[in-house]
């Protein structure tokens, strides 16, 4: 018998991680996911076979009102377990599935740094109402607040990394895609990709800074690649003017998810300089790639990615250049690192392994839940 699960999320698209779990989760296990979406939900790969619904709340000052309350109950009390993503519909999530009786887990998906305080409040309050705690790293679970920790029982806490798609990578890899031609990336050149939001967090200006400092220091010409859109592009873009570097960076927008792999498949560097993170999914997949990468040196990366990469120390521009020009001058290192990030990938991060912890989890939650009934 399928046991049916449900997502809820603020908003699902293309990129969303959710979406891609819950795929992987219906075609490689007996559990059938769904996903609702409290706001928006866009098309993503996969939802063929995952079923959606959007709730289209209003966008009030709580988010919520007498009917989207109404039609989040009716839509919950069909599922067995329920799986809270966001703070914010998360939290009704796991008011609604308490009080219905279902089993719920909470997925943690970013260190708390990343949350508004309202978020962190209302989220950390229902975590208590849940079964199942899961962080998708260690750094993230390390990021709870002593008032958060004290609401949940440790044992109910279970780290589950989010999951690479191999095969869309290897499909990137021989589709028809000439990521020079398309920039006019001179032969030659060494290519240094990123794909992210452009937003503090992520720290690009500090890689824009390293690139230019590292195209100083070394011989080898290196170009960046910038797959994604934010608030601070004008702002990244007037900076690479600045620094006299605006022909040697790119910004390609954004993009699809399987133009990043294309993106990926193709660059000779990976680098991720992020002020914090999560789990950071473009990291992983990188890695998965077969790109030597370089990492801020934050939990999140270290912890995971401490054998397998080359790390600088957050917001330091010089230290970054560094290591963009150890890997740029030593064709060596950089095929020892690709092939050590592909193998730990294909180890520990593959969706179907990821897609079979979620399902023991599931499992030992349901059960639990008989046995107490």
């Amino acid at each position: 018998m399928v046991t049916n699960i449900c997502y809820v999320v603020n908003a699902v698209s293309e990129t969303s991680v959710p979406a891609t779990i819950g795929t992987a989760i219906t075609d490689h296990t007996n559990f059938s996911v769904d996903i609702l979406a409290w706001f928006d939900a866009k098309s993503f790969e996969g939802d063929d076979r995952v079923g959606l619904t959007c709730l289209n709340a209003r966008r009030n000052k709580f988010g919520i009102d007498s009917s989207t309350y109404r039609r989040a109950h009716n839509e919950l009390e069909r599922y067995d377990l329920i799986q809270a993503h966001h703070n914010h519909s998360g939290s009704f999530a796991k008011l609604l599935g308490y009080g219905l009786g279902i089993p719920l887990v909470s997925r943690e998906g970013n260190t708390r740094n990343g949350f508004t305080r309202k978020g962190r409040i209302a989220n950390g309050l229902t975590n208590g109402l849940a079964d199942r705690i899961v962080p998708n790293s260690r750094a993230v679970y390390e990021s709870f607040t002593r008032w958060e920790r004290a609401l949940i029982d440790e044992e109910d806490v279970e780290i589950i990394p989010n999951g690479v798609d191999l095969v869309r990578i290897e499909d990137a890899r021989a589709s028809d895609y000439d990521l020079r031609d398309r920039l006019d990336i001179p032969e030659g050149a060494l290519v240094v990709g990123t794909a992210a939001i452009l937003t503090e967090q992520k720290a690009i200006d500090v890689l824009i800074k390293g690139l230019g400092s590292a195209n100083e220091r070394s011989e080898q010409r290196l170009d960046l690649v910038i797959a994604g859109d934010g608030p601070a592009r004008a702002e990244l873009e007037a900076l690479s003017d600045r620094l006299g570097v605006r022909e040697q960076v790119h910004f390609l927008g954004m993009v699809d998810r399987f133009t990043v792999y294309q993106l990926l498949t193709r660059i000779d560097i990976y680098a991720m300089p992020s002020r914090w993170e999560g789990f950071a999914s473009a990291a992983v997949e990188a890695l998965g790639a077969g790109n030597p990468c370089v990492f801020s040196d934050i939990d999140p990366f270290l912890l995971p990615y401490k054998n397998v990469s080359l790390f600088h120390r957050v917001d330091d521009a010089d230290d970054l250049a560094s290591r963009l020009a150890e890997l740029a001058e030593d064709s060596n290192l950089r095929d020892q690192y690709g092939k050590r990030g592909r193998q730990l990938v294909e180890e520990n991060y593959t969706l179907e392994a990821v897609a079979g912890e979620y399902a023991d989890l599931y499992a030992n939650v349901l059960e639990e839940k008989r046995t107490s009934n």
